[in-house]
């Protein structure tokens, strides 16, 4: 009972958002419409494409992480893998519903030990969470630094902001060294076995924590976790040119849409809808343009009509074989 009134709260802040966002004139009737407009379309083409490109580089990122633990995918079915997540992510109040059924499907191709493909699961979405905090502080520092660039009124949110990415990133530091560390990895494997009696838990914790002592594919991975994000930035930005405004400093849209991406992780609704376009709306707005919510509601559009074929196929049961088997 509790979780579906917290699953119809979150449908009712959803709805909230939304009408703001379209009393306030910053979602419009247009807005659709231009999305049908043939002159745009070579924007959404070229936008999905990029998105589907930073999918690609987020199943080679899987796969590396897959190799740790012995789990031996082709590269298609990580795709196919990734893609279902990303649809599931959309749907599911949250933003983790993907990668239980990911976590779910990886678990049915382990020989031994289940539950250490969903420990790479989790590891996966902290290297990507990581990479957006990365840029996330990087455009903070940039946007409190610039001249003009971001209003007075918002310099004490992004100072918090810019706290809570050292904070995260100190913590990841702690991890890269001290995971090589076999006595440290020890002393919390055997506090897990104790915690988890030696179950699927446990067998995720010993997961993660296999990921954690190879620092070289951490260091990999990192770097691909950084490409897909700022991949996913140059396709959201292609989208402004639909708006119609003359899209000017770059840059500074950039390192703005960034702490929007990164503020948008926090699971306030399902799939997070109107919630990131209310908190693009904002941020935009400090870089004094408009555009901010209905850019990323186009976003929102590409990337869901890109996941949706795998998404579809995969509710049907006779079709998850060949998607992810």
């Amino acid at each position: 009972m509790r979780k579906h009134i917290i699953t119809l709260l979150k449908i009712g802040i959803a709805i909230l958002f939304l009408w703001y966002l379209f009393k306030s004139g910053r979602l419009t009737k247009e807005s659709f419409i231009r999305l049908l407009d043939p002159k745009n379309l070579p924007y959404l083409i070229l936008s999905a494409f990029i998105f589907i490109c930073s999918q690609m580089l987020s199943s080679v990122r899987l796969i590396f992480l897959l190799r740790i633990t012995d789990v031996r995918m082709k590269f298609a079915q990580i795709f196919n893998l990734t893609m279902i997540g990303n649809f599931f992510n959309m749907i599911i109040p949250g933003m983790v519903g993907g990668d239980i059924v990911k976590g779910y499907i990886l678990t049915k191709n382990e020989s031994g030990g289940r539950g250490k493909s969903s420990g790479v699961i989790v590891m996966d979405r902290v290297l990507g969470l990581f990479a957006l905090l990365l840029i996330g502080g990087a455009s903070v520092i940039y946007l409190s630094q610039g001249k003009g660039f971001v209003s007075i009124p918002y310099q004490s949110e992004i100072r918090s902001i810019l706290i809570f990415c050292a904070v995260v990133i100190g913590l990841f530091l702690v991890l890269l060294v001290f995971g090589k560390d076999k006595r440290i990895r020890q002393r919390l494997k055997e506090v897990s076995f104790k915690i988890f009696r030696g179950g699927f838990l446990y067998n995720m914790v010993e997961g993660f924590g296999a990921v954690a002592k190879k620092r070289r594919y951490l260091v990999y991975t990192l770097s691909i976790s950084i490409a897909v994000q700022l991949l996913c930035l140059a396709g959201l930005l292609i989208l402004a040119n639909m708006t119609g405004e003359a899209v000017s400093g770059v840059i500074p849209l950039m390192a703005v849409s960034s702490v929007v991406m990164l503020v948008g992780v926090i699971p306030v609704t399902p799939g997070n809808i109107g919630w990131t376009e209310l908190i693009a709306t904002f941020g935009w707005s400090a870089i004094g343009s408009n555009n901010g919510a209905i850019v990323f509601f186009y976003w929102r559009i590409v990337t869901m009509l890109c996941v949706l074929p795998w998404g579809l196929f995969y509710l049907y049961p006779s079709s998850r074989k060949g998607l992810t088997g």
